[in-house]
C-alpha cells in the first residue's frame, strides 16, 4: 500500500524518572552518544555519523507510578555492525546482566534503572549466542573507544494481553508494512494497557515521512479501520494508539 511506502522507523521514546541515572547508563552500558537535552526529552545518538536515534521522557515521580506486574516493553534488541564495540563496553565495565558469545562476538543483556530490558548484539542470528560466564573472561577495548560509531532497534518484543488483537492492529492495519519488527508475548499485567503518560514505559514508537507525505490521506484511512487519530493544526505530526496504549507517531521531516 503506498501509504506505508517511503516511512522508516526513527526511534522508541521511553519514559523514565531521574534523568541523570538513565543518561549515565545508555551512555556506559550501551555506548550510546548523549547529543540533546530539551525540556523533558533526552536524544542520544551514534558517536559516528548521527543516524542512529534513541529517546527517552524524564516525567516527575510524582506524575507517574510505578508500574504493578509486568512492564510492556519485554526486550529491546539493539544491533550494532561492530562486535569489537561490544567487547569495549564489556572491558570498560558496562553493567551486564548476562553476556553471551556467537559467530561475530560478544553480546550482553542489561537492565536500565527502570528495569527495561536490552539485548545488544551483532549477529546475524540470533540463534548463535550461547550464555557464557564472565569470571575468567579478559575483555580488550579498542583505543580511544567512546562508544558504539552505529547502532539501531532491531526489534521490540512487547508484553501484551491479546497477542492476536496486537498482531491484527501492526500487520493488517499497516498491510504487513510496519517498519519495524515486532513480537508479542501474551501475559497478565495491570499497567499493560495503561495511558502511556500514567506509567514509566515504553511511551511512543515514532516513525519519519517524507516531506510531501500527506498526513490527512492517512488520517482518513486509519479513521476507515476504525481508529482514534490525532493530527496536529500544523499536519506535521499524526498520532494513533495501539492496543497497549502504546503510542504511534508519525512526524513529517522537516
Amino acid at each position: 500500500m503506498a501509504l506505508f511506502e517511503d516511512i522508516y522507523f526513527y526511534s522508541p521514546i521511553i519514559r523514565c524518572k531521574l534523568r541523570d541515572r538513565h543518561i549515565a547508563f545508555y551512555q556506559k552500558t550501551l555506548g550510546f552518544r548523549l547529543i540533546k537535552e530539551e525540556n523533558t526529552l533526552v536524544s542520544f545518538s551514534d558517536w559516528s555519523q548521527e543516524t542512529s536515534h534513541f529517546q527517552l521522557e524524564e516525567t516527575p515521580g510524582l506524575l507517574s507510578k510505578d508500574i504493578r506486574g509486568p512492564k510492556k516493553l519485554h526486550q529491546m534488541i539493539i544491533k550494532t555492525p561492530y562486535p569489537q564495540e561490544i567487547e569495549s563496553l564489556l572491558a570498560n565495565g558496562a553493567k551486564a546482566s548476562r553476556i553471551f558469545k556467537g559467530e561475530k562476538g560478544y553480546a550482553f543483556e542489561a537492565f536500565s534503572p527502570e528495569n527495561d530490558c536490552f539485548l545488544l548484539h551483532a549477529e546475524n542470528d540470533l540463534a548463535a549466542l550461547k550464555e557464557i560466564t564472565a569470571d575468567q573472561l579478559n575483555f580488550h577495548a579498542l583505543e580511544d573507544f567512546k562508544g558504539l560509531s552505529e547502532f539501531k532497534v532491531e526489534r521490540i518484543i512487547l508484553n501484551v494481553l491479546d497477542k492476536k488483537s496486537s498482531q491484527a492492529f501492526y500487520q493488517e492495519l499497516f498491510q504487513n508494512q510496519f517498519p519495524l519488527s515486532l513480537d508479542f508475548v501474551e501475559t497478565k499485567g495491570a499497567d499493560l494497557a495503561a495511558e502511556p503518560y500514567i506509567t514509566r514505559d515504553l511511551e511512543i514508537l515514532e516513525i519519519r515521512v517524507p516531506k510531501d507525505y500527506d498526513l490527512k490521506d492517512a488520517k482518513a484511512y486509519f479513521e476507515s479501520k476504525g481508529q482514534k487519530v490525532y493530527l496536529d493544526k500544523s499536519e506535521k505530526v499524526l498520532v494513533i494508539s495501539d492496543p497497549s496504549q502504546i503510542e504511534i507517531w508519525f512526524h513529517k521531516i522537516k
